[in-house]
């Protein structure tokens, strides 16, 4: 596809080669797709300041996703049963439907996400950041993204604990496994929880029909020497990672998580409403304090941001954007935030551009009744990010 773009990988992809057990999984091979690389758009590499101005569910039972990279870049889904190497009965419960293994098998479509450079996030530094309130470009990252998913269900709780669902092991190395010396994980998931219901001012919902955007980082070589280097982010985060999963955002202290969405089309016809909006919180961070749940895994830690419960002017505003999800481009990066002198400068956990996102046709929808195909008429794909 000329439109195909990215050099990463999904999960849950959604081009396949081939499949090994296509008649056990009720569904035949995916023709070849081609892509097309595209060059990666890289920001101001300049490093001058400028001033200031949850709970676990389970899900059906079912076999386990599982991929492996392919010789030519793609990738292979094959089906692993109930009962195999992990005999864990709280795992068991949270795989995933045969159904989505299905419809990944069926459709197809493009790459909408790519790398960028970290760079073009501007972070803390210090000195007496309190006071000086000066930011600079941040130096590198922690982890690279390495793949996206889209997923679609009647509720959130289905769009919870994506890592312990999905079997990570196609994006590690043979011999890569649990957790890095110094307290890291390999693989760092932050799931994006986003309501597609309608926003109400009284007596408002947190939960119902929705989607889930999946970002998977996978530690890089700038984290692991900011790591054996005792960086005073690098100390941060280790904290930060050793807190108790259900901690309460007031407990965490300063180190807070941090969120940073950057809208980069110029030419979009936005009326007066949403432009005073994106002038007032586009690229700006925000906390989403008490609005999200934490999860560990053999190799992972995953952070889910739950939009659902955000108060109803952020998400008035986000839900004002569903008609221009489609042509919109977006910068997002993620952080957690430092405040003394010897924690400073910030440096970036990751981050990953989006682009022409269609949730309702891209994403995979989590059936809570397998034998439905489709969801108020809407006809099932499978994700294509």
């Amino acid at each position: 596809l000329d439109r195909y773009w990215g050099g990463g990988r999904s999960v849950l992809p959604f081009c396949l080669q081939q499949m090994e057990n296509p008649r056990e999984l009720g569904a035949s091979a995916c023709p070849t797709t081609r892509s097309k690389p595209s060059s990666t758009t890289r920001g101001s590499t300049s490093s001058m300041p400028d001033q200031k101005g949850g709970l676990r569910h389970s899900g059906a039972r079912a076999g386990r996703i599982c991929t492996q990279r392919m010789a030519v870049g793609l990738q292979r889904l094959t089906w692993r049963e109930s009962g195999g190497s992990n005999t864990s009965v709280e795992l068991e419960k949270k795989r995933f439907p045969p159904r989505v293994c299905m419809l990944i098998a069926e459709y197809h479509t493009e790459r909408k996400w790519s790398p960028i450079d970290p760079s073009t996030f501007k972070l803390r530094c210090g000195p007496n950041y309190r006071r000086n309130g000066l930011k600079k470009p941040s130096n590198g990252s922690f982890y690279d993204i390495v793949a996206v998913d889209t997923f679609h269900a009647d509720s959130k709780h289905e769009l919870s604990d994506i890592g312990n669902k999905v079997d990570l092991r196609g994006l590690l190395a043979e011999g890569e496994e649990g957790w890095v010396t110094g307290g890291f994980p390999r693989i760092w998931i932050v799931v994006l929880q986003i309501p597609a219901y309608a926003p109400s001012l009284m007596g408002g919902k947190d939960d119902g029909d929705g989607y889930a955007i999946v970002f998977y980082f996978k530690l890089n070589s700038t984290g692991l020497s900011a790591i054996q280097n005792r960086e005073g982010a690098a100390r941060v985060m280790r904290k930060f990672l050793k807190q108790p999963l259900s901690i309460a955002d007031a407990d965490r202290g300063a180190h807070q998580w941090k969120n940073m969405v950057r809208l980069q089309n110029e030419d979009l016809n936005l009326n007066w409403i949403l432009k005073s909006y994106v002038l007032k919180y586009n690229a700006k961070p925000f906390l989403s304090r008490n609005c999200k749940s934490y999860y560990r895994g053999k190799s992972h830690f995953e952070v889910d941001v739950d939009i659902h419960r955000f108060n109803y002017v952020s998400r008035q505003g986000m839900h004002s954007f569903k008609d221009y999800l489609k042509s919109i481009t977006l910068d997002i990066g993620f952080v957690v935030q430092c405040e003394a002198d010897d924690e400073l400068p910030e440096k970036l956990l990751g981050c990953v551009r989006i682009r022409g996102m269609d949730t309702e046709k891209d994403a995979v929808h989590l059936p809570l009744d397998e034998d439905k195909r489709t969801l108020n008429g809407r006809f099932q794909r499978a994700s294509s990010v």
